[in-house]
């Protein structure tokens, strides 16, 4: 003998099984990157982090002290690296210039910035685009390394590119 949920209990048991599938084909796209953008960042030597993927450009940009230019084989690096981000639809990132200890926290400041902008053009002349609130100095107040020997004052001439998905 089979006992049948009575009608009323079989109907809303289907509304309830619909709706559920509903659910889970409405479903948005995971977010991330996809699996070709995540081969481009690490091909660049992007390194993924809590922040985000990161780029940390002191070993291919090192600022001599109170400096912020570059030379025209980083400018060229730099376009070269856009472009290859930009052809996998990575258009935009965080630039953060950083600087050590030496000087005003008020001049590493705006050098700080300087370093991030100086970076950020050659980006954009490759094709990134950035808000001014993307191109940030950070000053001192990152180290890398401590600033009592010249190596962690020349670790802390930096730049880092940060990139998270959109």
């Amino acid at each position: 003998m089979t006992h049948a949920l009575p009608r009323p209990f079989r109907l809303m048991l289907m509304a309830l099984l619909g709706t559920l599938l509903a659910a889970c084909q409405s479903m948005p796209a995971p977010s991330g990157f996809s699996p070709a953008q995540v081969a481009a960042l690490k091909n660049e030597g992007f390194v993924e982090t809590g922040a985000g993927w990161e780029l940390t450009l002191n070993e291919r940009l090192l600022f001599a002290s109170n400096e912020s230019a570059l030379h025209a084989e980083q400018i060229a690096r730099l376009r070269t690296l856009a472009g290859n981000l930009v052809s996998v639809d990575i258009t935009t990132a965080r630039v953060e210039g950083h600087t050590d200890s030496t000087g005003s926290a008020s001049y590493n400041q705006r050098l700080s910035q300087a370093r991030a902008q100086a970076v950020a053009a050659p980006l954009q002349e490759g094709g990134m685009r950035f808000t001014p609130g993307q191109i940030v100095g950070r000053g001192e107040d990152a180290p890398l390394s401590p600033n009592n020997t010249a190596e962690g004052r020349q670790d802390n001439r930096r730049v880092v590119m940060i990139v998270t998905p959109r």
